[in-house]
């Protein structure tokens, strides 16, 4: 869940664990903040400023007077996309929309210069080749749900799986760790795995390799981006604001996010965290690189970020990378995503290209895992 460096004698680095990729909650994640209480895992919630980078300087865009003031497109245009957006928000179940292409009916929606001058380049920048395959629904589930608030566990997501773990653990659960997978077989008594029998198998691993370990189990073809971040440990301030968007032309990150702007950074020896983040499609360059390759490239559009940022200020650069990050969700998805019960009785099925129209986030994992196990559950009760 997280990493903290260790220091020349051995000790960790900082106080608290920091996660690979950059990770929050919102006021509506109900599951998440449930399993919070169960466990006894500390929370807070803050509202840090999510900004955007365009025409050369850190705007705010993070609420409906922000978005009025946005000088950038006309005033009937920032009308128009204040009320498309307030639509999708007010929208309770968006699935429906599914059978739209975002770059379709946005456009319509939002007014096709608020569309070209903010949303089309943020798909850009995310999708790359795959822009003009997603589907409307998406686009409301990453609308509809969020807010402003956002939350974040004391010790880092590390202290909240820690906390579970030893719920689990204190409730006759057992945890293995580092286990390779070497086989899985349906036998009479349930399902063998590395030759040890079990009632049920929940399999939580990419599609792609499901399909090659259980028989009958049709997942549909997806195509999916790298999750690349660039974490630098710093001892200045890149932005102003937590979340900053990049909406420039061809820059190589589409994201920064300077976590000790919305954590206290006396958890990481007073120094500033900054997540500097990509998702790529599978091959390209980026993803042959070394942190200071990386580095390299970044730092003439971090120095247009601000000016006095110099190299200087780094005093480690961490390299994250993870496939299946990003599934792109093309029109109708909804109609071919497979159910958690497989064909073989006893193995079940819970990975993230099944929490959609919603694509990621540890929430619509937690529900995920609780679906599953109601349904689990409920079977071996027959």
């Amino acid at each position: 869940s997280g990493f903290n460096p260790s220091t020349g004698s051995g000790q960790v680095h900082w106080k608290w664990n920091l996660e690979s990729f950059y990770h929050h909650i919102f006021t509506g994640d109900r599951e998440i903040i449930e399993l919070a209480k169960k466990v006894g895992a500390k929370y807070f919630f803050k509202e840090p400023q999510t900004t955007s980078f365009f025409r050369h300087k850190e705007t705010v865009l993070d609420s409906p007077l922000s978005l009025m003031k946005f000088s950038a497109i006309s005033f009937p245009a920032r009308l128009r996309m204040g009320f498309g957006l307030a639509i999708l928000k007010l929208i309770p179940d968006g699935i429906f929309l599914e059978r739209y292409r975002v770059v379709d009916l946005l456009p319509k929606l939002i007014g096709s210069e608020g569309y070209k001058h903010i949303w089309e380049k943020l798909l850009k920048a995310k999708f790359g080749p795959y822009e003009n395959l997603v589907n409307m629904a998406w686009f409301w589930a990453r609308v509809a749900k969020r807010s402003k608030r956002l939350g974040y566990f004391e010790g880092g997501f590390q202290g909240l799986v820690d906390k579970t773990a030893k719920y689990i653990t204190s409730h006759g659960g057992i945890i293995r760790l580092n286990t390779r997978v070497t086989s899985l077989q349906k036998n009479k008594r349930g399902v063998s795995v590395n030759g040890e029998d079990y009632d049920a198998v929940v399999l939580t691993i990419p599609a792609s390799t499901i399909k090659k370990i259980v028989p009958g189990v049709d997942f549909p073809e997806l195509n999916y981006l790298w999750g690349q971040t660039l974490v630098l440990e710093t001892t200045g301030k890149l932005i102003k604001g937590y979340w900053m968007n990049i909406l420039e032309e061809n820059w190589p990150f589409l994201v920064t996010v300077e976590h000790t702007n919305f954590v206290d950074k006396k958890n990481y020896t007073d120094k500033h965290i900054i997540y500097v983040g990509n998702y790529l499609p599978d091959g390209h360059k980026q993803l042959k690189m070394t942190e200071q390759q990386l580095l390299r490239l970044y730092m003439p559009y971090l120095k247009k970020i601000n000016g006095r940022f110099n190299k200087d200020m780094i005093i480690n650069a961490y390299l994250f990378r993870v496939p299946y990050a990003q599934p792109v969700f093309p029109i109708n998805y909804s109609r071919v995503i497979p159910k958690m019960r497989t064909k073989t009785k006893g193995i079940y099925l819970a990975n993230m290209s099944m929490v959609y129209p919603f694509d990621r986030g540890t929430n619509y994992a937690v529900k995920m895992g609780r679906d599953v196990a109601r349904i689990i559950k409920d079977d071996l009760r027959q």
